[in-house]
């Protein structure tokens, strides 16, 4: 009878404690029901938009930009920037400061500067300038170059038949070019001098025609003798007769001094 008795108080306090969870459940669902309830909706909280303009004008905050892709020039430009600013921070390093010794930095940086712009303005001029100066009118014949000596004192026809008797074609194209810039100067189309290129001739000849002539003799002429280019027989003489076809229109030509 005492088992019986212990087994109905462990039942009765079995059956309190959980009406007491159950209790304390349900009045917990009462309480955060209200609250988290689907049907009762947050009110909206209003965004001042002041405080983004300013991350909006930073370009910094802007993901949306697309890196086109720069130009060689643009490279080029960037690359000189980035030099002038890195020679302009060396230049100018170190003057907030205001130190003697940062100022007279600065004044031997000027001053080599200054420097080696007169040396490279000098080595231009004694080694470029001069040489583009015309030869004094009473130049020593020794000091002519070869073609000046060819085109003032040879008998260059002589010279164009013997080179072409003897098969050297490329030696008599050389001589008919020569030939032409002698005829060229003779009749005042050009002021010869040894240091102008064809390219100078042709600039000062004004008769279209003979111009026109002269590109295909000088281009002829360079490919040949400057390219080391065997010629053939068909091929010069058919030059040969272009270049006299031109020397032949130089001599007829009335537009000259």
């Amino acid at each position: 009878m005492e088992v019986k008795s212990t087994h109905f108080f462990h039942a009765l306090a079995l059956f309190f404690i959980l009406n007491l969870i159950g209790t304390g459940f349900m009045w917990a669902t009462s309480n955060l029901q209200p609250r988290d309830s689907l049907e009762q909706r947050p009110e909206p909280v209003e965004f001042d938009t002041s405080l983004i303009e300013p991350y909006q004008a930073n370009e910094d905050y802007n993901y949306f930009n697309i890196n086109e892709q720069k130009s060689f020039l643009a490279k080029i430009q960037r690359w000189l920037d980035l030099q002038w600013n890195k020679f302009l921070d060396w230049l100018l390093s170190g003057i907030s400061e205001g130190s003697f010794w940062n100022y007279l930095a600065l004044t031997l940086k000027i001053l080599l500067i200054i420097g080696l712009g007169v040396l490279i303005v000098w080595l231009f001029n004694k080694y470029y300038v001069v040489n583009q100066k015309s030869p004094p009118a009473d130049q020593s014949e020794i000091n002519l170059s070869e073609d000046e000596l060819l085109i003032q004192q040879k008998d260059l026809s002589t010279l164009i038949e013997e080179a072409e008797s003897e098969g050297n074609y490329r030696l008599a194209s050389r001589y008919l070019f020569l030939s032409i810039l002698k005829h060229l100067k003779d009749y005042n189309f050009i002021e010869y001098q040894f240091q102008k290129t064809n390219t100078d001739y042709k600039s000062e000849i004004t008769q279209q025609a003979i111009k026109s002539d002269f590109t295909y003799a000088s281009k002829f002429y360079e490919f040949v003798w400057y390219g080391d280019f065997k010629l053939e027989v068909a091929d010069f003489k058919s030059a040969k007769s272009r270049f006299e076809h031109l020397i032949s229109n130089i001599q007829n030509s009335k537009v000259h001094g």
